[in-house]
């Protein structure tokens, strides 16, 4: 696990994505607040109330961690990850309907609100427990990359209805790199046994790399044996496919917001051999 210095350094930064978040969202009209947005099924501004309801159950899992309730609450129905999609959009949806014209002070809230309560955290509380509804207990170090996560890659689903060369903010690579093999595990959709195993290898530009650690800068590799997967970083001279593009392309690429088509397409990723296995890639590590 990280350290409790490492965790602190990353709650600075889910703070600053959370305060450009803001800012941006803030100057958005009322129509641009409903324009499409990367996420298929919501508008720009239901993205920012999955944000809202993000910090919302954030904060009462940790709570219930420090309380030594790391299970699931009481009523939780297990869901597929498919389910659990449909109905998280579906409720985010009805909850900006809800908030109407104060969405804006409910994500000033609720993110003011979880950082207040993570600061009380101490070096030793970071390991504590805490519920997540895909992954089950998980430590709360863990809970602080992924509202991480969640601010930077929604800050791009945003961004992008109105630029289409945002990238990813720099500050949040160091932990989205390092969360991959969390991610990739969540998305994983297995199929029947294959033999051989299929192997990529993404390597990654130096282009901005610079607030990433030497041992996250290694190229990924992930081997699926159809029912099962390993990510490691550095090797695999025999990958069945070799990708080259940048780190904001790679990540795009694994949270399924850039398909491979799109990719190849525009030149933001090039390919070494048989291309068809991004197909399967993206068949086995579907987006949330």
């Amino acid at each position: 696990m990280a350290t409790a210095e490492t965790v602190k350094d990353r709650v600075a930064v889910a703070r600053s994505l959370t305060s450009s978040v803001r800012d941006f969202v803030s100057g958005l009209s009322e129509d641009q607040l409903a324009s499409a947005s990367a996420c298929s099924e919501w508008q720009v501004i239901d993205v920012v109330s999955h944000l809202v309801g993000g910090a919302e159950r954030q904060l009462v899992s940790v709570r219930r961690g420090r309380a030594g309730q790391s299970g699931p609450p009481e009523g939780f129905v297990p869901l597929g990850n498919n389910e659990i999609s449909a109905t998280n959009a579906q409720r985010d949806i009805e909850r900006r309907h809800q908030l109407k014209g104060g969405i804006l002070d409910a994500f000033d809230s609720s993110y003011a609100e979880l950082y207040e309560e993570l600061d009380q955290f101490g070096p030793d509380d970071w390991s504590t427990p805490c519920w997540h509804v895909r992954r089950g207990a998980m430590p709360a170090a863990e809970y602080v990359d992924l509202r991480i996560q969640e601010l930077a890659i929604h800050d791009w689903d945003i961004r992008s209805a109105f630029d289409p060369d945002a990238s990813i903010n720099p500050q949040s690579l160091p932990a989205l790199l390092d969360m991959s093999p969390a991610w990739l595990g969540m998305c994983f959709r297995p199929s029947a046994r294959l033999e051989p195993s299929v192997v990529f290898r993404f390597d990654l530009a130096a282009d901005g790399m610079q607030e990433v650690p030497e041992d996250l800068r290694q190229s990924p590799v992930v081997t699926v044996d159809g029912d099962r997967f390993d990510f490691s970083r550095g090797g695999a001279a025999g990958a069945g496919l070799v990708a080259a593009c940048n780190v904001t392309e790679y990540l795009l690429f694994t949270y399924g917001r850039r398909t491979a088509a799109e990719a190849l397409a525009s030149e933001r990723l090039s390919a070494q051999g048989d291309t068809t296995l991004l197909d399967r890639f993206e068949a086995w590590f579907r987006g949330l």
